[in-house]
C-alpha cells in the first residue's frame, strides 16, 4: 500500500518541532485545565483554581473578560468564578489555553511573529463585534474560534522559521500562500497546526472546530456554516486592516467584496471595526504589546482610536452588619508580607485601597449573583475566591457541618495543596477538642499560631501540621439562625507574615455575606 506523501511529510514536520528547544512544555495548570471532564459539581471550582494559582493568568483572563466580553453581559467581572458561570467551562478552559498558546509565541524576536499574534486577536474581536446581531451564533465562541484560526501559520513562523520565510519569499515573488507552504512544506500550514495541537492534547473539539474551518468544500449551511463564514470574513478583512503594503483604494476595494460576502452593509461594518479598533488596543495592553513599534498600517494607528476603560463598580454599602461597617473605614493599613525592598507608606496605602475596593466588588458581584438565584455552590466559590485574592491568604478553604451536627468536613478550597489538606479535615465536633470544634461549640474565631502559643499544636494531628506546613492558621465558624452550619479556615505558611487583626476585620464581611447566602437558600442542598 502507498504511503501518502503529505503524511509522510507532516509527521516529518511534527517530528522537527518536537524536537524543537522551543517546543512549549506547556505549564502544570494549563496540563490541568485540558484534563479537567465537564461536571456540574465540580467543573468551576476546579478551573477556577487552577486558573488562580496564575496571577498572570487571571489577570488576563480577567481583562479579557470585561473588554471583550462586557457588551454582551452588560457587567464587570471582578472574580475567575464569575467569569466560569459567564463564558461556561469549555469557553474559559479554550481561552486559558489559548492565551498560554500566545504568551508563548511572544517569546520569539521573529518581528512578523507579533504582526500574526496582532492578526489573531483582531480577527477574534472583529468576529465577536460582527455577530452581536445574530442569536445563534455565541459571541463567546466566535471569539475563541477567530483566535485560534490562524494558529497553524503561527506554529510554522515560531518553529520553522527558515521554512516559513521560504514561504514568504515566495509569496513576494506573487505565489498564492497556500501553493507557497505546499512547495516548502509539502503540507499546508493547517494541517501541521490542527498536527500539533493533536500533539498537545487539545480538546477535540477545539481541534474539529477547526478542521472544519479549513476543510476545502465544508458546507455553508447550519450554524457550523455560518460560524465559518464569519470567521473567514473575519480574518479577511483584520489582514485588510493590518497589511501595510495596501495602497487606501484597493484596501476599500477589499473591504466592499467582503461585505457583500458576509452580506452586511458598509455604514455597520465601518462601525464594527472602529469599535474593534479600539477593543484591540485594549488587548494589546493586556499582552504587553506595542503596536506602535510595529509593522502595521496607519489603518490601525487611528487617533480616535483610545483606551477605554470601563467604570469600576463599587458598591454604596457592604452587607449591613456591625463588622462590615467597621471595616469600611479601618485605622490602619494590614501588614503585608515583606518584600526585599520595603515599600513606602504611600505603596501600602494604595495597596490597601485596591484590596478594600476588591473587597467592595465582590460584595456587589455575590449580590448580584444573589438577586439572580445563583446556585449555593456557585456563590460560596465568589466569596471563597474573595477572600484569597482579597485579603491575601495561602489557603482558603469552606467547612461544612454535617446534618446531624457530630462532624465538620472541608468541603472546597483555593491555594497551594489543599487538595492534599482535605482529606484530612473529617473533623469531630465533640470529643478531641480540636480547632473545628472548639470554634463551632463556642461560637467564636479560633486562631491557632504553635509558634507563639506552643499549646496550640495539641489542637490538630501531627499529619495535618505536616501536610499543610501552616505557620498559623485561623478557624472563622459560620452559624445560620443559631444553628452551626460550616467554617471558614484561612492559613498563612510564613512566620513573618501573620494573620493580622485588620484581615479578620475582612474575613468578617465575607463570613457575614456568606451566612446571608446560606440563609437565602436554605433549600439549596448544600450536603449533597
Amino acid at each position: 500500500m502507498a504511503v501518502n506523501p503529505t503524511s509522510r511529510s507532516l509527521c516529518a514536520l511534527q517530528r522537527a518541532i518536537n524536537d524543537s528547544p522551543g517546543f512549549p512544555a506547556f505549564t502544570a495548570n494549563v496540563q490541568e485545565l485540558l484534563a479537567i471532564q465537564e461536571n456540574p459539581y465540580k467543573t468551576v471550582n476546579a478551573v477556577s483554581s487552577i486558573i488562580l494559582r496564575d496571577l498572570s493568568l487571571t489577570t488576563q483572563i480577567l481583562k479579557i473578560v470585561n473588554s471583550i466580553f462586557y457588551q454582551t453581559y452588560q457587567r464587570q467581572v471582578h472574580t475567575v468564578s464569575s467569569a466560569v458561570m459567564v463564558l461556561g467551562f469549555d469557553r474559559l478552559r479554550d481561552l486559558a489555553v489559548g492565551l498560554r498558546l500566545f504568551e508563548h509565541f511572544q517569546k520569539s524576536e521573529f518581528a512578523h511573529l507579533k504582526q500574526l499574534i496582532v492578526l489573531s486577536f483582531l480577527t477574534a474581536i472583529q468576529a465577536q463585534e460582527l455577530v452581536q446581531d445574530d442569536p445563534q451564533l455565541k459571541a463567546e465562541e466566535v471569539f475563541i474560534t477567530g483566535l485560534l484560526y490562524n494558529i497553524g501559520e503561527l506554529i510554522v513562523a515560531y518553529y520553522l522559521p527558515r521554512d516559513y520565510q521560504r514561504i514568504l519569499d515566495l509569496m513576494e515573488k506573487g505565489e498564492a500562500k497556500s501553493t507557497a507552504a505546499q512547495r516548502v512544506l509539502k503540507a499546508s500550514m493547517e494541517e501541521v497546526g490542527l498536527a500539533i495541537l493533536k500533539d498537545w492534547n487539545l480538546p477535540d473539539t477545539m481541534i474539529k472546530r477547526l478542521s472544519f474551518m479549513h476543510r476545502a468544500g465544508s458546507s455553508g449551511a447550519g450554524i457550523e456554516g455560518q460560524l465559518r463564514k464569519l470567521i473567514k470574513g473575519s480574518y479577511e478583512l483584520s489582514k485588510n486592516m493590518i497589511d501595510p503594503e495596501i495602497e487606501p483604494e484597493e484596501r476599500q476595494e477589499k473591504k466592499e467584496k467582503i461585505c457583500q460576502k458576509l452580506g452586511i452593509n458598509s455604514e455597520n461594518l465601518a462601525k464594527s471595526q472602529t469599535e474593534s479598533k479600539k477593543r484591540l488596543h485594549e488587548m494589546a495592553q493586556v499582552l504587553r504589546i506595542e503596536l506602535k513599534d510595529m509593522d502595521i498600517s496607519d489603518d490601525i494607528r487611528l487617533k480616535d482610536v483610545r483606551e477605554q476603560k470601563g467604570p469600576v463598580a463599587i458598591p454604596a454599602s457592604a452587607p449591613d452588619s456591625d463588622s462590615a461597617s467597621k471595616s469600611h473605614e479601618p485605622s490602619a493599613p494590614p501588614k503585608i508580607k515583606p518584600v526585599r525592598t520595603a515599600p513606602q507608606a504611600t505603596d501600602r496605602v494604595s495597596e490597601d485601597l485596591k484590596r478594600l475596593q476588591f473587597l467592595y466588588q465582590v460584595v456587589e458581584e455575590v449580590n448580584q449573583a444573589l438577586v439572580a438565584q445563583a446556585p449555593i455552590n456557585q456563590v460560596l466559590l465568589m466569596i471563597l475566591e474573595g477572600i484569597f485574592r482579597g485579603i491575601r491568604f495561602d489557603r482558603v478553604i469552606f467547612f461544612l457541618v454535617n446534618p446531624q451536627r457530630t462532624h465538620i468536613s472541608g468541603r472546597f478550597g483555593l491555594g497551594d495543596g489543599v487538595e492534599e489538606l482535605l482529606p484530612l479535615l473529617h473533623l469531630p465536633l465533640k470529643g478531641n477538642g480540636n480547632a473545628f470544634a472548639l470554634a463551632v461549640e463556642e461560637r467564636r474565631e479560633c486562631l491557632v499560631n504553635p509558634q507563639v502559643h506552643p499549646g496550640d499544636r495539641s489542637l490538630m494531628e501531627d499529619n495535618f501540621w505536616q501536610t499543610s506546613r501552616s505557620h498559623t492558621f485561623l478557624v472563622a465558624p459560620l452559624h445560620v439562625d443559631q444553628i452551626p452550619v460550616g467554617a471558614f479556615y484561612v492559613d498563612r505558611l510564613d512566620p513573618e507574615w501573620p494573620i493580622s487583626e485588620e484581615d479578620r476585620r475582612r474575613l468578617r464581611i465575607y463570613r457575614d455575606l456568606t451566612i446571608i447566602a446560606l440563609r437565602l437558600s436554605k433549600k439549596a442542598k448544600i450536603f449533597e
